[in-house]
């Protein structure tokens, strides 16, 4: 494993040229910057020495005064944002996370300019970051190995495809894999204690909790559990969800068994040609539907979860009218179009419905309800409670479904106001051109 490691490592340093060019086009941003009235920071792997080869972000935020209201940090923020890529001649967007900020586009690097307050008393998520940033330059300062540690973690995950805090991954943050390492002092011992962990796993690196029993209640819904050094407070790992730490766990056993480089660079998906998908399709004996949004661009980070929103409130909607889903993903091309993908084990179901009533030694009145509401379907008693057999509003899927679009019960806010929604059923959901798509058909389909 150490050859493996060492051959892994030297692919996934940066060069010393490619240090050098980011250095220049840092300080002439930072430079900038400051005559524009602002105190920048590099933050991120950059600035801790855990970057990657080919890694092409640069993130430096700019300082506010405490004193600074949010809509004044948010406004001059976005105006500094937008004057220093237009004097860098350099392509610009808006994109949200705490709050707006300005990401360009300067010589094959996405520079985020992000606005944050100055202060040891966080007043929003990115005001941790630059003590992120100074806690882990630390630590590496103590054990300079760190660095390549943490390198050989980082391109793992990204190998098994566990990498990133953001909606579209919900998997594991830069600076929570920095803390691993750190907490764990290797890549390997990282792998090997991840083998043993279970759900809601507890790590406080710092021990700021005396007694660690409480977090499971004070983070419930949390896959994984890893107190921020810098607040007590917080769950660095509250993006993971149980999807990918699952996905981790298994990749650790897996390569701890038997060490290889796909782990790190997976070979590239073959892509399957229509007829091999529309096979596949038949044989599985189940009805696949597709909901089609075709909608205005919508952040990714709003995107995707709203698409796993609207997602969660149709099958919840379907089974009230027992349909039954196998199973349901998404996919959108991040653009102007988005497919929610339902396969279907029961899709069709008889005239009757079989539908329980209240017990007879239950409340009298309910009883007395329940028997007036469905008199004319005859009510009998049936091991000691009220049934009845009614007529089925919905016999199919397909007579269910526009009405759940018309009504877009639970849908995502931007998806409620989707310029088309249209259903897609079995061989017409290949007609979808994209070849993101026919890759994201051949994972969700079972190679029968």
């Amino acid at each position: 494993m150490k050859k493996l490691l060492r051959e892994i490592l030297k692919e996934i340093t940066p060069t010393e040229e490619e240090h050098e060019l980011e250095k220049r086009i840092i300080e002439r941003i930072k430079k900038k910057l400051e005559r524009m009235g602002v105190r920048p920071v590099l933050v991120g792997s950059l600035a801790k020495d855990t970057d990657l080869r080919g890694d092409k972000d640069i993130d430096i935020f700019i300082m506010f005064h405490k004193d600074v209201s949010r809509e004044e940090l948010e406004k001059r923020a976005l105006e500094i944002g937008r004057k220093l890529f237009k004097e860098l001649n350099a392509r610009y967007e808006i994109d949200y996370a705490e709050h707006p900020y300005v990401r360009g586009f300067y010589r094959g690097y996405n520079v985020d300019i992000v606005p944050c307050y100055e202060t040891k008393e966080p007043r929003s998520a990115v005001d941790r970051t630059p003590y992120h940033t100074r806690y882990v330059r630390k630590k590496i300062r103590e054990n300079k190995n760190l660095s390549d540690e943490i390198r050989l973690l980082k391109q793992f995950m990204k190998g098994i495809g566990v990498y990133g805090a953001e909606a579209k991954v919900q998997g594991f943050s830069g600076y929570l894999t920095e803390l691993l390492v750190i907490n764990y002092g290797s890549f390997e011992n990282t792998l090997k204690a991840a083998t043993e962990w279970k759900f809601n796993q507890i790590l406080d690196p710092e021990n700021l909790w005396e007694d660690k029993e409480p977090l499971k209640y004070f983070f419930p819904d949390a896959s994984l559990i890893v107190i921020d050094p810098i607040d007590e407070n917080r769950n660095a790992a509250a993006a993971v969800s149980r999807q990918r730490l699952a996905e981790f766990i298994v990749a650790s056993i897996e390569f701890l068994k038997s060490p290889g480089r796909e782990f790190f660079f997976p070979p590239e998906e073959r892509l399957p040609s229509k007829g091999e998908l529309s096979r596949r399709m038949r044989s599985r004996g189940t009805k696949l539907i597709g909901i089609l949004f075709k909608h205005s661009r919508i952040n990714p980070n709003s995107l995707y979860p709203q698409l796993r929103k609207t997602a969660i409130a149709l099958k919840k909607s379907i089974d009230e009218f027992d349909f039954r889903i196998l199973k349901f993903d998404l996919w959108t091309d991040e653009n102007n179009l988005s497919v929610i993908l339902l396969d279907f084990e029961v899709w069709r179901l008889p005239r009757i419905r079989h539908h329980l009533g209240p017990p007879i030694d239950k409340n009298l009145r309910d009883q007395e309800n329940f028997i007036e509401k469905y008199r004319a379907y005859r009510p009998y008693i049936k091991n000691g409670r009220w049934v009845v057999d009614t007529e089925r509003e919905f016999k199919r899927i397909e007579q269910l479904l526009p009405r759940l679009i018309e009504e877009k019960k639970g849908f995502g806010k931007n998806l409620r106001s989707a310029k088309k929604i249209e259903i897609i059923e079995d061989r017409d959901i290949l007609k979808i051109d994209n070849k993101g798509f026919l890759r994201f058909m051949d994972r969700f389909l079972s190679p029968l």
